[in-house]
């Protein structure tokens, strides 16, 4: 058996709360939060010294098999936003759209925070389906923050509901950064 914990360092030295955050059976992450200006928190996470040696296509496949492994499950993850107290299922197709997407290491790192961030993310705007994609009803647009290797990132998150049913899957998210490179 393989127990692997990453070491994520606070950048300002400040005291933060650690959450203690399961993604496999054998497999874990510790993630260190800080402050937001508004004293809600921010979850950080850093690369290991062993993934800074992996090739951006290596550290993707490795989260894309990851993220296969823990997410996507039938019945489908369902993860609660707290903002909207809405069930919201984990699909194929944010993975998916996380994979094709993700070109930058931090935002390949980013899916170890999905359910994190689902969880947490701010309700922006719900609109109608401007793609008249059969079956869906709606999309509604999310946000949150995290910091990676010590970069802040926005987390944009969409979620589609189904006419027919009352449910809402994950489409798609991504990580993009706020902090203007020095």
């Amino acid at each position: 058996m393989q127990f692997l914990c990453y070491e994520v360092i606070p950048s300002d030295n400040s005291s933060l709360n650690c959450d203690l955050y399961t993604l496999l059976p054998y497999f874990c992450i510790v993630i260190f939060v800080g402050n937001k200006p508004d004293g809600s928190q921010i979850p950080e996470i850093r690369e290991t010294e062993e993934e800074k040696k992996l090739s951006a296509g290596d550290l993707k496949h490795k989260y894309f098999a990851l993220a296969r492994s823990r997410f996507i499950r039938n019945p489908p993850v369902v993860i609660l936003n707290k903002d909207k107290n809405w069930p919201i299922e984990l699909s194929r197709r944010v993975i998916s759209e996380w994979r094709i997407k993700s070109r930058t290491r931090e935002r390949i790192l980013s899916i170890q925070l999905l359910v994190k961030m689902i969880e947490g993310a701010k309700f922006l705007q719900t609109v109608e389906d401007t793609k008249d994609t059969q079956g869906i009803e709606n999309v509604s647009y999310f946000e949150n923050q995290c910091k990676i290797n010590g970069k802040l990132f926005r987390i944009n998150i969409t979620v589609k509901k189904q006419k027919s049913l009352n449910r809402r899957f994950a489409y798609y998210y991504s990580a993009t950064e706020l902090e203007a490179k020095k």
